[in-house]
């Protein structure tokens, strides 16, 4: 019943992150749909989109997960969490236990043969990249011809590259980057959604005004703000 109750705020106005998330889903839902045929996921991260598009996309034949070395330590982090809250550090982090990755490996070097896969996916990882245009020139080499390349990215939005000092995180994208990739890589531009709005980007600046004031305020500051917001901040 507590547990209930708590994914409920989780997925309620009154926590910090409510409206990124919806918005985030909402937004991945967009560009997903009717996926068939093989498919890569880079950076697939907990693994958790691959059982929800293998549970709710019949037409996928085949699915890889990938996913680089670089965040292991970000993950084990999360299943120390699992391990010593249970249910709770799901319901409010949003990371499930780490499934097994099929393949360890880079987005910029792909172990896969040219033309293998009818979709290339990926979720708020090319902002992680620093090579961006080695990352679609791997994209364009392994999927099949008349296949898609498929992707979301941050544009306002907070620095989070896995350390105090965001070292992995690199780049934010406007349209007319995606159009020049297109045109390099002889791809054709089928939809760009952006799926945010002036509320969800205030609220994300908000949250992440509060984290820092709630780690380098004075004490009674950050006590007062962790009271008016709810953890977990990042």
């Amino acid at each position: 019943m507590i547990l209930h109750l708590l994914s409920l705020l989780v997925h309620s106005p009154l926590y910090p992150h409510w409206l990124e998330v919806r918005k985030k889903i909402e937004g991945d839902r967009a560009v997903t749909q009717n996926l068939r045929g093989d498919i890569l996921e880079v950076g697939a991260g907990d693994g958790s989109r691959k059982a929800y598009f293998l549970a709710t996309q019949k037409n996928i034949r085949r699915y890889l997960a990938t996913d680089c070395a670089d965040w292991d330590r970000e993950f084990e982090h999360f299943n120390q969490l699992n391990k010593k809250w249970g249910k709770l550090a799901e319901i409010f982090f949003g990371y499930s236990q780490r499934i097994k990755l099929d393949n360890i490996c880079s987005a910029t070097s792909l172990p896969h043969n040219d033309n293998s896969f009818d979709a290339h996916l990926s979720f708020e990882v090319l902002e992680h990249i620093n090579n961006p245009l080695k990352y679609f020139l791997e994209a364009t080499r392994v999927v099949k011809p008349g296949g898609k390349i498929i992707f979301s990215s941050p544009f306002l939005y907070r620095m989070h590259g896995g350390d105090p000092d965001h070292r992995l995180d690199y780049f934010r994208y406007a349209q007319g980057f995606f159009y020049y990739i297109a045109e390099k890589n002889h791809l054709k531009v089928v939809k760009i959604v952006s799926n945010t709005g002036y509320g969800t980007t205030l609220a994300a600046m908000t949250n992440q005004w509060l984290v820092c004031r709630i780690k380098n305020g004075n004490p009674w500051m950050r006590i007062f703000l962790f009271l008016i917001a709810p953890p977990p901040f990042f």
